[in-house]
């Protein structure tokens, strides 16, 4: 699970920001009691007007999983145009840190880069027990690698690999190699199982994102039943999906029909017909379901997109029920605000922006005199708390 993040000079963040998912004394089971003795928040909600910076916070969720997780033989090209943007385009390095709990070991992971090279990568573990201290395992310095832990990384050498390209990270390195170590394959995975509905460019829902939903269902009946019971209460008369895959050679294509309950005998409608809301929840609940039975991360930009509001609180009860012994988390982005109130003080973020363009971002509970048994909502559309639109007439 993610206990923090931090970054600076990424889009239209310019000074560094810190977005912690840790807290104290919670007892309730949206949170996730670390045998650290801290809690961390299953449930992160982010508000804020419309070009206040709250999808290039789910983008940076989707670069560092982008980023540890790059193909080793992906061709320069395609990592040019696949990167992140500094902020409006200067040509300053950006920082990027992610502190995260994975097998029983708290790991802290950061680098800097510039453009598509890479200027420097370390990574630092803690094992989760009474009187374990951080040790170094490994620093980067552009092509120079420093081996600092030789038990973690089974005395790998780098003079037995080849030359590390300038804009892939280490842990891609050596996983696209021919060792298997152990503690690179965790944290490897780790990130390879982020579940998001946006890329590192910023596309939602792009045909490459929905043809693994649709593979997924294809292949597990079980998620495929589970998304159609969900979707079942709030399409009435929908039955299920009919998905059919077909093979062309080396290519294949899929199709989808919503089954409904209907006089008629031809009851089968095209999913493009099917409304907004039933095609936004199908996309989502693959992420969600897929998020829930991995124990990972899933990030989802203008989740409630086509919902009807009390759709999303819904779906966020249905998260944290579901979640109940489990280690999953959900961070996601959204206008539809009536989920405010069913988070506290310690799951919303407000993200805001100033007229010179630099957006910054707070949890709630950061606000001074703030108390825990306000209506966050109707605050927030009274302006007391910032990040609230301001739209000329």
């Amino acid at each position: 699970m993610i206990r923090k993040v931090s970054y600076t000079n990424f889009y239209s963040f310019n000074k560094k920001q810190e977005i912690s998912f840790l807290a104290k004394k919670k007892k309730t089971y949206d949170y996730f009691r670390s045998e650290t003795g801290d809690q961390i928040t299953k449930v992160s909600g982010f508000v804020g007007a419309n070009a206040s910076g709250k999808t290039n916070v789910m983008r940076l969720f989707s670069f560092l999983s982008y980023f540890v997780c790059r193909d080793i033989n992906e061709s320069i090209p395609t990592i040019q145009n696949s990167g992140y943007k500094a902020f409006f385009n200067n040509n300053r390095p950006s920082d990027f840190y992610i502190e995260f709990e994975v097998d029983n070991l708290v790991v802290f992971y950061e680098f800097r880069i510039q453009g598509n090279t890479i200027l420097s990568e370390s990574m630092v573990v803690k094992e989760i027990k009474k009187g374990s201290r951080k040790l170094n395992i490994f620093h980067r310095e552009l092509d120079n690698i420093e081996i600092q832990n030789n038990d973690f990384l089974q005395n790998l050498s780098p003079e037995s690999l080849p030359k590390i390209r300038e804009d892939v990270s280490f842990i891609t390195y050596v996983k696209g190699s021919s060792y298997s170590i152990d503690l690179i394959n965790i944290v490897y995975d780790y990130f390879a199982r982020f579940q998001t509905n946006i890329n590192e460019k910023g596309e939602i829902n792009n045909l490459p994102q929905q043809f693994l939903a649709l593979d997924l269902y294809h292949n597990d009946p079980v998620i495929k039943e589970e998304m159609e019971r969900f979707i079942r209460t709030f399409d009435v008369g929908l039955k299920g999906f009919e998905i059919i895959k077909k093979e062309h050679g080396q290519n294949c294509s899929i199709t989808v029909q919503g089954i409904h309950s209907t006089k008629e005998e031809k009851n089968k409608l095209d999913f493009a017909y099917e409304s907004k809301g039933t095609q936004s929840l199908f996309f989502v609940m693959a992420r969600i379901i897929k998020a829930l039975k991995t124990n990972s991360v899933v990030v989802l930009d203008e989740i409630e997109t086509g919902f009807h509001p009390e759709a999303l609180n819904k779906l966020i009860s249905y998260f944290i029920s579901e979640n109940k012994d489990g280690k999953a988390q959900l961070i996601f982005s959204s206008h539809s605000l009536g989920f405010m109130n069913k988070l506290d003080m310690h799951q919303i973020y407000l993200v805001e922006r100033n007229n010179l363009g630099v957006s910054n971002v707070f949890r709630l509970n950061q606000i001074e005199e703030i108390r825990s048994d306000e209506n966050f909502l109707s605050k927030y559309l009274a302006g007391s708390y910032g990040a609230f639109p301001k739209i000329r007439s």
